[in-house]
């Protein structure tokens, strides 16, 4: 090693040279040969040194090597390393540990470890260091530390006293953020015992006489027990990831609800509560199943599969079936004897009514204008042959009137007639509705008794799709008996709004007594005091039964002595 590179080496030849120098005399015994001798070992002795001096140069290399990869190992380590004193100050701390505090060197060193801990932490790390001053080793334990943006991690601290003694002041500690590790070991402890869980429901369900079933949302199989595998013939792990509809369910229309269907977001269903399909066994033959499906959720609510118990209802529909076709043919037998039985005692007992009817009606109604048109023609000859022609116009119109009268009979026997065989047809068409009402408002006029008029309004769309005829026939009808049991004016009110036609006939006559009321649609039926005013009784059941032809509806509300409302909806 050159003297110039080591100031002890030059102190140590210094001296040296100063000793020669006190002993240096002369010898008068040194001869040429010794003196060649001794310069021989000068020289092997310079040697030496030299040789001494390159190994020297060599280690103190290799110490500065060392020292690099110390360096190098100490702040590139993937576990963060510190060196502490008894107050938990930091003295030394490596990049890793930096990294982890997010903090750099310059301003962790002589900081307190116990800065960078979460409240009440920094209790659990003194005692520990405390133990390790006391024992030379710092067992492993796990603090919750947060960095400089208050993040917060689990850390795990262990470490050691080098050259232990009760004079140590420093410790070496490891420092390893072990969150994700805690939380993988949760993760897999969670696993474990939902894998435990799983083995143990799946022996409860082995030993379950129906078949039990579960899959997840993407319907593949995640379960199912032994009596499910005996019933296809597949062993377990066959079927296990393999989707249940795709693999094992005959496509005949299987009813998985469909995930944009209103019930599916309230319910949160992935199959309906029961189904039934067909299943394919490995051996080609396919059974018929009845499943009832519970829908499993998550925590938060959202549908992660479908628990299903199945029953092999093969056999058991087929006796059904064939049960119920039976049941169905003698009902269907009994109901058409049934029927034909009723049909003929109705039909016998209406035709004795109606004869009854037509004859009690034939005698009075129809005699009455017959004879009214008798009088009136008699009295008329009379007025004539004196020359009172004035008066005659009277009776021209009560002539006119009973004419009417006696259409107005024949015409309700005839409707009533075509409604009784079915042969009214109904042939719509589109026209201008008040026109129409009026038109048939002035028809009516000639029924108008002195004084009484109709009033007629209309709101909304004038146009209209009706039969005609057939609409004609109930206003005939409505308004006829407005006219006959009321003596003041008669409101007829139509609108028409978004293809509902509403007509609305207001009279102020003698109404109807409620204890009438539910009787008032029946053929012949004459209200109490309405037996006094000449009627059929067939005006409002051929109204009731036009009304079903074209399906529409007709109400009312009445108070007696004050008139009557009837609302006509198409």
């Amino acid at each position: 090693m050159d003297n110039k590179d080591h100031p002890k080496t030059d102190e140590l030849r210094s001296k040296a040279e100063a000793k020669l120098r006190q002993s240096s005399t002369p010898s008068k015994d040194l001869t040429l040969e010794k003196a060649k001798v001794l310069m021989h070992e000068l020289e092997v002795h310079q040697l030496e040194l030299e040789m001494q001096n390159q190994e020297l140069r060599e280690t103190q290399h290799r110490l500065e090597e060392l020292r690099d990869q110390y360096t190098d190992l100490f702040d590139f380590a993937p576990v963060g390393y510190l060196v502490v004193d008894k107050k938990g100050v930091i003295k030394n701390i490596n990049l890793t540990a930096c990294m982890l505090l997010g903090l750099e060197r310059s301003l962790l060193m002589g900081k307190p470890l116990s800065a960078y801990m979460s409240s009440g932490q920094s209790i659990k790390l003194f005692l520990n260091l405390n133990e390790a001053f006391n024992t030379g080793n710092l067992p492993s334990f796990e603090l919750t530390m947060k960095d400089r943006n208050n993040r917060t991690f689990t850390a795990l601290l262990q470490g050691t006293i080098p050259n232990y003694s009760k004079n140590s002041d420093t410790c070496r500690i490891s420092l390893q953020d072990i969150t994700e590790l805690k939380a993988a070991a949760a993760l897999k402890k969670q696993h474990d015992e939902l894998q435990l869980e799983k083995e143990k429901i799946q022996r409860y369900l082995d030993l379950a006489p129906v078949v039990f079933l579960l899959i997840d949302s993407d319907h593949n199989v995640q379960m199912i027990n032994q009596k499910g595998c005996e019933l296809l013939g597949y062993k377990r792990v066959e079927m296990l990831g393999k989707n249940w509809f795709h693999n094992f369910v005959i496509d005949d229309g299987h009813k998985i609800v469909d995930p944009t269907d209103e019930s599916f977001q309230n319910n949160k269903l992935l199959l309906k509560p029961y189904v039934e399909n067909f299943v394919k066994c490995k051996n080609g033959e396919k059974r018929l199943m009845g499943w009832t499906n519970i829908a499993l959720l998550d925590n938060s609510g959202n549908q992660i599969g479908t628990l299903s118990s199945g029953e092999d209802i093969t056999q058991r529909k087929k006796e059904e079936t064939s049960r119920q076709r039976y049941m169905e043919e003698l009902e269907t037998m009994v109901g058409e004897r049934t029927k034909e039985l009723s049909d003929a005692l109705e039909n016998e007992k209406q035709i004795s009514e109606m004869k009854s009817s037509f004859v009690s009606i034939a005698s009075h109604e129809l005699r009455t204008p017959i004879t009214i048109v008798l009088s009136s023609i008699i009295l008329i000859e009379k007025y004539g042959a004196l020359g009172q022609f004035d008066k005659q116009k009277k009776h021209f119109n009560r002539i006119k009137s009973s004419i009417n009268h006696f259409n107005s009979i024949l015409d309700d026997f005839l409707s009533l007639d075509k409604l009784e065989k079915g042969i009214v047809r109904v042939n719509k068409e589109t026209f201008d509705l008040p026109n129409f009402i009026n038109f048939t408002i002035e028809e009516m006029e000639v029924m108008l008794k002195e004084g009484q008029k109709i009033s007629y309004t209309h709101s909304g769309q004038r146009n209209t799709t009706q039969d005609k005829k057939i609409l004609r026939n109930i206003l005939l009808n409505l308004l006829s008996n407005a006219i006959k049991y009321s003596e003041k004016d008669i409101e007829l009110t139509t609108t028409e709004h978004n293809g509902t036609l509403t007509l609305k006939i207001k009279d102020q006559g003698i109404g109807i007594p409620d204890e009438d009321s539910q009787f008032l649609f029946k053929r012949f039926f004459r209200a109490k005091n309405a037996e006094d005013i000449p009627g059929t009784g067939l005006g409002l059941s051929i109204v009731k039964r036009y009304l079903d032809l074209l399906q529409g509806s007709i109400e009312f509300t009445s108070q007696e002595n004050k008139g009557s409302i009837f609302t006509v909806q198409l």
